[in-house]
């Protein structure tokens, strides 16, 4: 079957995930016991447990206060555009990852400050992650390369 992707277009919404802060809560856990399993001074636990607990609090407040945002994509030459709050933003594509069910997609704004967005499987179906594939395949094919961001 031959098929053109020439006019492939792409419109994402982005929502957080209920699985994030199980997984945020779980790695923080599993670091606190870390420290107090190791052979540091009981002094070192606490202060590590505690520095632990407060970045995984910040972490969590961060991601809970992220609004959702329609992405989407018109094919070719067109910038990507980001809906959020209202307000329409024109980004760069730099890069997308896809490992098993979580997506990875960064963009860039004018500025260049990348802007990340990922999907874990509870957020982003199959016919979605297909559908970013395809506009991924496209994306790259018709945008020259990108220089890296600076991390």
């Amino acid at each position: 079957m031959n098929s053109s992707d020439a006019s492939a277009t792409c419109r994402l919404e982005w929502r957080r995930s209920r699985w994030l802060p199980v997984a945020l809560c779980v790695i923080a856990l599993a670091a606190v016991a870390a420290l107090w399993l190791s052979d540091m001074p009981r002094l070192a636990c606490g202060i590590g447990s505690a520095l632990v607990l407060a970045y995984a609090g910040w972490l969590l407040r961060r991601e809970s206060r992220r609004p959702d945002c329609v992405l989407s994509w018109l094919g070719g030459d067109a910038p990507w555009q980001a809906e959020c709050d209202g307000r329409t933003e024109s980004l760069r594509f730099v890069g997308a990852s896809f490992r098993g069910g979580l997506v990875a997609l960064t963009l860039a704004d004018a500025d260049d400050k990348p802007r990340r967005y990922l999907w874990w499987p509870d957020t982003l179906d199959a016919r979605g992650r297909r559908a970013l594939r395809l506009a991924m395949r496209v994306e790259i094919i018709t945008t020259p390369t990108q220089p890296k961001l600076a991390q």
